[in-house]
């Protein structure tokens, strides 16, 4: 199973810390993948964790936060994570782009 390794960029993890505060604030119950926290779900045959699994009122958001220097070669990641959504009820997915550090 090939996995992606994550925190490996600062600027990364202020964006993940960032969006997890704002989905909490509107009322979203979250899990994200960084050390110490409530690990989201794993996604696929290849078990990919998104960055966030954000859950409200029977609705769920996955969440992959990349910088321009990883967004292409995470490509496959991002589509595991689209095709997972796209084939669950009440399931949606977004791709944020944050600012290299």
């Amino acid at each position: 199973m090939s996995k992606t390794p994550k925190h490996v960029s600062g600027s990364h993890d202020r964006a993940v810390r960032k969006l997890v505060s704002q989905l909490k604030n509107e009322g979203w119950q979250v899990k994200v993948d960084l050390p110490n926290r409530r690990q989201p779900d794993p996604v696929g045959k290849d078990g990919r964790i998104p960055d966030i699994q954000a859950t409200k009122r029977g609705r769920t958001k996955l969440v992959e936060i990349e910088t321009p220097s990883t967004v292409n070669s995470h490509k496959q990641q991002a589509s595991t994570f689209r095709r997972s959504a796209a084939q669950k009820k009440n399931t949606s997915f977004d791709l944020v782009i944050a600012d290299d550090d």
